[in-house]
């Protein structure tokens, strides 16, 4: 990857970040909408409506920073398992033990299952963007991550060779994503090796 490549994917990666924060502010405005609706409707109490909104938030949060599975159909699974959860224990606490009125009650739980399936859909994307873009740092003043660079050449010709082509291209300082690849390319080479001696 040039310079000029490098500094294109931090232009797309920064843009799409500003977009999907963009997006997840028009989310939350829209479901605090919903809750300030039942409220003021009459629906729901302040106290039911912020028990509510803390339900869905809490859970929303817990989502997007968890780990992603590594199939998609697994990862949807669990995000509609968990805006069941949280639909069916919004229900239960509102009308049960706040003696909250039936349809509040439901409304606000199906609000609290759609910010999570939004904001753990949403947030995770976010944090994929900013896992990127710190990825894409160049090591400059890492005096650590530049030993492990310059030992990681050293033992692997191929590596050398990259960043030399690297340094040809007006990149003379490579990013922590491409330290990251070089390390898993020295574990890979190193089981290879191990695997080999014991055949």
């Amino acid at each position: 990857m040039t310079g000029r490549e490098l500094r294109s994917e931090l232009d797309r990666l920064k843009a799409l970040r500003k977009e999907q924060i963009k997006l997840s502010c028009i989310s939350d405005v829209l479901h605090a909408f919903v809750f300030i609706t039942l409220y003021f409707g009459h629906f729901l109490s302040g106290t039911a409506a912020l028990v509510a909104v803390g339900i869905g938030t809490g859970f929303a949060i817990f989502m997007a920073l968890s780990t992603r599975h590594r199939s998609r159909s697994l990862d949807r699974l669990a995000i509609g398992a968990v805006a069941l959860l949280t639909a069916g224990l919004t229900v239960m606490v509102l009308f049960r033990y706040l003696q909250q009125q039936v349809p509040g009650s439901l409304i606000a739980g199906c609000a609290a299952a759609s910010s999570v399936i939004a904001g753990a859909t949403l947030g995770r994307k976010v944090k994929q963007v900013m896992l990127a873009l710190e990825e894409m740092k160049p090591i400059v003043d890492d005096e650590t991550a530049q030993q492990e660079l310059a030992w990681l050449c050293r033992t692997h010709p191929e590596l050398e060779d990259y960043r030399d082509r690297a340094t040809i291209n007006l990149r003379p300082h490579l990013c922590y994503g491409e330290l990251a690849a070089m390390r898993r390319w020295h574990q890979r080479c190193s089981t290879a090796q191990a695997r080999s001696k014991g055949s």
